[in-house]
């Protein structure tokens, strides 16, 4: 059916009755044979007024005006008819944050499913395509074509994501659906935008809720033991209660009470900061609040560190400066002096080879043509061994050469102290140091220096780098040599096997919980945890449908105007109208003259 944007032009119609009047009233004329017309011509006037009621005359005129008034009063309505399926796609954008699980079984994202289930049952359109809103847009599939298509689509939308930035996923949506396209947000919060754009509709789930939440937890090792800081908030302009329950244990173990559940109450808009120290050897701390409003941020799973220890061999014939050495590597973590399969070598011994199939080396060139320099130091900031190193006030000693081979990464002047050359992962340093010559030993660049040289060797040894991350943060894998695959088990218990590329995985958390990996014979394990007061707070979140596509704008995109047809018709029929006319009346002149 044809939409007309301005429907009161069909007022024109009521020239229709007019037209039928004029013909109804009118009388008819018959032939007459007279001798003359000068005592008709009174009679002739008087009888064309139409004073008198006659059958209708229905002449070939009367429907081509009837026909040009009725094509014109629907042009100047504006009629508009449908460019057919390919002017209506639809792209729903989803808030994919975890504040969208609230309500547990009846959880805003379950409301949401129902809503546009129904939307897409109760219309047609084109192409569908859904859009996660998280930290970035995400495409969820391909496009679908027919509704069961985008509700199997649907059943991949988790809500595990750390926030939602909706305005990227919006911009994202427009730019995917071209000009003609229909966007629909689904949150849980009303819209912060403006909405004037006809093709956005914003549709809001949400109920404000109280909650309570663990909003940081941190598990550091210090020496032999763990501590951990762990901060709980209620999120909700009134007071309340919770209880708090630690436990211990491996993820398939039993696990253990780690102390008597402990009832909080926090009065409104309250966070409690909590400290705890565990021994070092102890499993995975799990932290529980009791059940809310939402469930994901009430649970957290604490693993202890597994950072990779680093066997260093020294092979420093000076004493003073093996000193310095062991003094600086023994007050580091994760480190063990060994010469038996090393990771690492330092020397000093030039005749000495330093070289190994695995083993990075730093050799130390104790030069006697040397000199102390106090600068310009010029670092290399996006090299790691220069990160947190300052060097202003520091005297450093080394010889006086320009050549050193490899990369500089430190140098006085156009003296280069220290350099780097990168053979396939195995990386070779020279460093020129002369502790006689130098304060360096004596300031905090000293340790600062070899900590980042064994943070840095162990961050790509066989494990993980970090085994504590927050939800949506990337876990980082380093495989040993030859592992072309790593097998993935996630929260939910599904598995998947991922490729590895360089020794090296990178695997988002988007789920919250305890993910374990096996490469090759090796497992490990990590944690991802939901903590963010943002989206825990659910005292702003609401229910409303913002948005209304059928409106002109709207209608621009989806219809498309055929006045112009409509014109072009009028246009023939009173051409043909003024050609009859003219042909009658050339008729009648030819038998006045006749």
């Amino acid at each position: 059916m044809p939409v007309f944007t301005f429907p009161l032009a069909l007022l024109a119609l009521l020239a229709v009755p007019a037209l039928v009047a004029i013909y109804w009233l009118r009388s008819r004329a018959r032939e007459r044979r007279v001798s003359s017309l000068l005592l008709w011509r009174e009679e002739r006037q008087r009888w064309d007024g139409g004073r008198r009621l006659e059958r209708l005359q229905t002449p070939l005129l009367f429907f081509l005006e009837l026909l040009a008034i009725l094509l014109l009063a629907l042009a100047a309505a504006g009629p508009m008819l449908r460019a057919g399926d390919a002017g209506k796609p639809l792209v729903v954008v989803l808030d994919d944050s975890f504040s969208m699980l609230a309500g547990n079984e009846d959880s805003v994202r379950q409301r949401a499913l129902q809503a546009i289930e129904t939307e897409l049952r109760d219309n047609r359109y084109e192409s569908i395509r859904l859009v996660l809103a998280g930290e970035a847009p995400q495409l969820l599939g391909e496009a679908a074509t027919q509704t069961e298509q985008a509700l199997k689509l649907l059943a991949q939308w988790h809500c595990g994501a750390p926030e939602a930035k909706l305005e990227d996923a919006i911009a994202f949506a427009f730019e995917l659906g071209g000009n003609r396209a229909r966007v629909l947000v689904v949150t849980d919060h009303p819209p912060t935008q403006d909405l004037s754009d006809s093709r956005l509709q914003w549709w809001a789930f949400g109920s404000a809720r109280q909650n309570f939440a663990l909003v940081s937890a941190t598990r550091s090792r210090y020496d032999n033991e763990d501590r951990v800081l762990l901060e709980v908030a209620n999120l909700s302009p009134q007071a309340g209660t919770t209880t708090m329950t630690l436990s211990v244990g491996d993820a398939n173990d039993q696990k253990r009470a780690l102390r008597e559940p402990q009832m909080l109450a926090l009065g409104a808009r309250e966070t409690r900061r909590f400290t705890l120290t565990l021994p070092a050897n102890t499993s995975a701390l799990g932290v529980q609040l009791s059940d809310d409003a939402l469930r994901a941020d009430n649970q957290v799973v604490l693993l202890p560190e597994t950072k990779p220890t680093v066997r260093v061999a020294l092979r420093v014939r000076d004493a003073a400066l093996r000193g310095l050495l062991e003094k600086a590597l023994q007050s580091l973590p994760h480190v063990r002096l060994t010469p038996d399969k090393p990771e690492l070598i330092i020397a000093d011994d030039t005749s000495e080879s330093v070289n190994a199939p695995d083993a990075w080396t730093l050799q130390l060139l104790v030069e006697s043509d040397a000199a102390s320099y106090l600068g310009p130091f010029v670092l290399d900031r996006a090299h790691p061994l220069s990160e947190g190193v300052s060097l202003g006030g520091v005297v450093w000693g080394a010889g006086k050469s320009t050549g050193l081979p490899g990369t500089p990464v430190i140098t006085a002047g156009n003296i280069p102290l220290l350099t780097d050359t990168d053979r396939a992962g195995r990386h070779e340093l020279r460093l020129r140091f002369r502790s006689d010559l130098s304060t360096l030993q004596q300031t905090p660049n000293w340790p600062v220096l070899w900590w980042n040289l064994l943070d840095w060797r162990a961050s790509v040894a066989p494990g993980l780098r970090q085994v504590n991350l927050h939800l949506g943060g990337e876990a980082v894998l380093t495989t040993e040599t030859g592992v072309r695959d790593v097998q993935v088990r996630d929260p939910r218990g599904a598995e998947r096997q991922l490729p590895v590329q360089g020794n090296t995985l990178l695997l988002r958390a988007e789920l919250a919980g305890v993910y374990q990996l096996r490469a090759g014979s090796q497992q490990y394990a990590f944690a991802a945890n939901a903590l963010r007061r943002e989206e825990s707070d659910l005292s702003r979140t609401t229910s409303g449908r913002w948005g209304n596509w059928a409106t002109a704008t709207a209608l621009q995109w989806e219809y498309r105007g055929i006045a112009w047809v409509l014109l072009l018709l009028a246009l023939a029929v009173l051409a043909v109208h003024a050609w009859l006319t003219a042909r009658n009346a050339g008729r009648a002149l030819a038998k006045e003259n006749a």
